[in-house]
């Protein structure tokens, strides 16, 4: 007879970026040499489940206890040799999967800035749900937008959000969606209220392609060096990428529940840092654990299905219609899903 009963469950744990993040992706692309992770297929930033377990177990040491450490996340790099001479290694009782994106913040022309998700991303988040729940929760559009906001008068029209130009419409479903998003995303307590009042005006759902150019544009790159003690250049310029404050991301946890509590407890409303130029602030989210039972589901559920299909972007003139220029070494979405950028 084991000496506990195992039983095991799932968590959705989600990172809000309180500084930018650099969560180092390996080789140079372009002119940037420090870029950050994304996934090979859609380009979208990403943290890859070893960084997000490193971090965490960084973060969490001083909490457990060796034993704790050690059934949570498994032996120690350090871990000895066995009898036989073989690494003696223990597997940790959680897994952690990557961290996707969940909403990213792009400049606009009014309101300062607007989050931005996308049919691929919500659907990504009711999967992870359902995981977690056993049942959908409604996260989804009936017709994948273009480009659809929840405000009427705010944000209808043509709209600049980043360097491209999108016609934004209102849809009926979205603010239900935006009501849940933003008791998911951002902790309990009124230093978040103005955060979750925004997010619920400001939540606009673009088309997967569109969202697509929108992170390869709209992340912070910035130029360093590395300076002599008499303040003279050493190395450098080099360029280093980062995901902007206030991004959100997605990860399912898995594992022993008994351990997944532990977990929550250490982590929900708190901050850990990811990534690297931890020295000069940067790399530190905000986390929140959520259970099948805290997930907030009630708006998507009640929201009623639209009368007619939710409103798609108006297509641009064939004339004024084309692929925008990237930086270097990034993969873009199709030429026709794109639409103009802005011109000053």
């Amino acid at each position: 007879m084991p000496d506990r009963e195992m039983v095991m469950a799932q968590r959705i744990l989600v990172l809000l970026a309180e500084t930018p993040v650099h969560a180092g992706g390996g080789e140079a692309t372009g002119i940037v040499d420090l870029p950050i992770q994304r996934e090979a297929a859609t380009r979208l930033p990403i943290i890859w489940g070893q960084s997000l377990k490193g971090a965490l177990r960084d973060t969490l040491r001083p909490q457990l206890d060796s034993g704790e450490d050690t059934r949570i996340f498994g032996s120690p790099v350090t871990a000895g040799q066995d009898s036989t001479g073989d690494r003696a290694t223990t597997r940790g009782g959680v897994a952690f999967g990557d961290a996707r994106l969940l909403l990213l913040p792009v400049p606009t022309l009014v309101r300062t800035f607007a989050w931005v998700t996308s049919p691929l991303l919500l659907s990504r988040l009711g999967r992870s749900a359902t995981v977690l729940s056993g049942t959908s929760t409604g996260w989804t559009l009936t017709t994948p937008p273009g480009s659809t906001a929840i405000a009427g008068e705010t944000w209808s029209g043509r709209q600049a959000l980043g360097p491209l130009v999108q016609t934004v419409r209102p849809d009926r479903a979205l603010p239900g969606i935006a009501a849940d998003l933003a008791e998911l995303v951002f902790p309990a307590g009124a230093a978040f209220d103005h955060s979750r009042a925004k997010l619920r005006e400001d939540l606009l759902v673009v088309d997967d392609g569109v969202l697509a150019e929108l992170s390869d544009t709209g992340t912070d790159i910035v130029a360093r060096v590395q300076l002599n003690a008499d303040k003279t250049v050493a190395n450098g310029p080099f360029y280093s990428e980062h995901l902007p404050c206030d991004t959100a991301l997605v990860a399912l946890l898995s594992g022993e529940n008994e351990l997944l509590v532990r977990l929550s407890g250490l982590l929900d409303g708190t901050t850990v840092r990811i990534g690297g130029d931890q020295t000069i602030g940067k790399g530190l989210l905000w986390c929140r654990v959520h259970d099948a039972a805290s997930l907030p589901r009630h708006s998507a559920a009640a929201a009623p299905a639209p009368a007619t299909p939710a409103p798609v972007v108006e297509t641009a003139p064939a004339a004024t219609t084309g692929a925008a220029p990237r930086r270097p070494g990034g993969a873009g979405p199709s030429p026709a899903s794109i639409p103009p950028r802005v011109t000053r």
